[in-house]
């Protein structure tokens, strides 16, 4: 590293509030949130007013008053840089200074995702010749998307990575290994590589299927951390299980994200590694890292000094409260590339209040996604499906590599084949494979209702099915339906 990079990197540190977390934080993500949060307090006298002084330690109520505040603080941002929010706030006659509590932010008109992809340059707070990176994203809807991130933003996303790191158990005896294929409109190993960098933790980063070049990365690192996509760390699991006993590499955590993790799934890699596997939710519109599991497993912590989430009943637009099942919603408290404000993101959560008994006091959780608005198909009568509910019902033995799903008619009833890529075919596993898609609740009630004809299971061999990133897993091939 040369003495330019050897400053760079040091101005960098200087700035990351994550090397101010202690190091006997109980929850240091939890604790970043706090210090970014006073640090807010602190600077602006007419939040101190509001919370009444910087508090010795935070509590909900002061921490939404932070959030509501910083809503406000983007609004003006927006009308001030960002086309799309000048016409879109003017048109609908709301003004910063209308949005004082959380139900006021039903005030505020929804960005819809293809509002995004229609306009993408019209969301910029600056000109792209000051964005610091540009990115592309179709998700999982299919229409690109132009993401832009300034300096500040990508430092932002550090930090979080930095403490969320911290937060799953790394030490600077660690190293990380990335997983990730690769992919031209985002690559997470620059971020991931970057927050190690920071908290002085090894890091190493292996994007191909080949089993041999993981392995020897995986080794030579000294690898104690694993974390990628987890349709990819799943595929090089089964191909890697029979060379060698992954329970003897040292693995203590997998980190799972970008993509949906199944708990059928988690099983087999957990039993298979020996650890338990966390999973990771967030979206590339806000930079990835957006919600962490902790070791309870039992929701994800959420990046709430970055973000403002509500979860919406997607037909009326109304707040639904915490516990129940609704669309979530993001506001970004502190982009300043790409700006988005009640942004739509089309997946199904619920949010669960503090605190959590790994030791978070006010830090709000979300459930994992149970499906996507965008992704659902009907069958039967009016039954909606969606990929996750299959990666349930197949990723239940470790033979299973890959699968996809075509629906047909037969007759006046619904056909679902499942093409399932396996190492080893056996007339036992289809027969497992059928009752697992036969008991999924709604092609169960479809059956039971004469709609859904018996799934079929079609296996092919091991290789002859292409991975991809966010594979379209469900192909409705019928001529009529509903």
């Amino acid at each position: 590293m040369g003495l330019r990079e050897q400053m760079l990197s040091i101005i960098v540190k200087h700035k990351l509030l994550s090397r101010q977390v202690p190091a006997d934080a109980e929850f240091p993500l939890e604790s970043w949130i706090e210090i970014k949060a006073k640090k807010e307090i602190k600077k602006n006298r007419e939040l101190k007013e509001e919370v009444g002084g910087v508090p010795e330690k935070l509590n909900r109520e002061d921490f939404e008053k932070y959030q509501i505040f910083r809503v406000r603080e983007q609004m003006k941002y927006a009308e001030a840089n960002v086309p799309y929010y000048r016409k879109k706030f003017k048109d609908a006659g709301i003004r910063p200074e209308d949005i004082r509590t959380y139900d006021d932010l039903e005030k505020i008109p929804f960005t819809e995702p293809l509002d995004l992809a229609e306009n993408s340059m019209y969301f910029y707070g600056v000109s792209s010749t000051k964005m610091a990176r540009e990115f592309t994203t179709t998700g999982t809807s299919g229409h690109r998307k132009f993401i832009g991130y300034t300096v500040n933003d990508l430092l932002g996303k550090v930090d979080i990575i930095s403490s969320a790191l911290a937060g799953v158990g790394m030490t600077t005896k660690d190293s990380l290994h990335v997983m990730f294929p690769l992919v031209s409109a985002w690559d997470p190993s620059l971020l991931l590589v970057s927050a190690c960098n920071v908290l002085g933790y090894g890091s190493s980063v292996c994007s191909e299927a080949d089993i041999d070049k993981q392995l020897e990365t995986i080794t030579s690192a000294k690898s104690s951390f694993i974390i990628g996509l987890p349709s990819f760390i799943y595929r090089v699991t089964v191909l890697m299980k029979d060379k060698v006993d992954l329970r003897t590499l040292g693995i203590k955590k997998i980190i799972s994200t970008s993509e949906p993790l199944s708990e059928s799934m988690r099983a087999i890699l957990e039993d298979l590694w020996g650890c338990k596997v966390i999973d990771v939710w967030g979206m590339t519109e806000f930079g990835l890292a957006c919600a962490i599991e902790c070791d309870e497993q039992n929701g994800l912590h959420t990046d709430e000094a970055n973000m403002l989430l509500e979860v919406i009943d997607p037909e009326t637009g109304k707040h639904v409260p915490d516990g129940d099942i609704g669309e979530l919603v993001i506001t970004g408290l502190h982009s300043e590339g790409t700006v988005l404000i009640r942004y739509r993101t089309h997946d199904l959560v619920s949010l669960i209040p503090p605190k959590c008994n790994c030791g978070s006091v006010f830090n709000k959780r979300i459930t994992k996604p149970s499906g996507r608005m965008d992704l659902q198909i009907k069958v039967g009568l009016g039954y909606k499906i969606y990929p996750l509910l299959f990666d349930e019902a197949v990723f239940i033995d470790p033979d299973v590599l890959d699968y996809s799903v075509n629906i047909t008619k037969d007759d006046y009833r619904d056909l679902i084949t499942v093409q399932v890529e396996v190492a080893s075919e056996s007339e036992e596993l289809r027969e497992k494979l059928v009752e697992s898609v036969s008991s999924i609740m709604e092609i169960a009630d479809g059956m039971n209702d004469d709609l859904i004809a018996k799934p079929v299971i079609e296996f092919i061999e091991q290789g002859s099915m292409e991975y991809a990133v966010k594979a379209k897993k469900i192909k409705d091939l019928r001529s009529v339906y509903d």
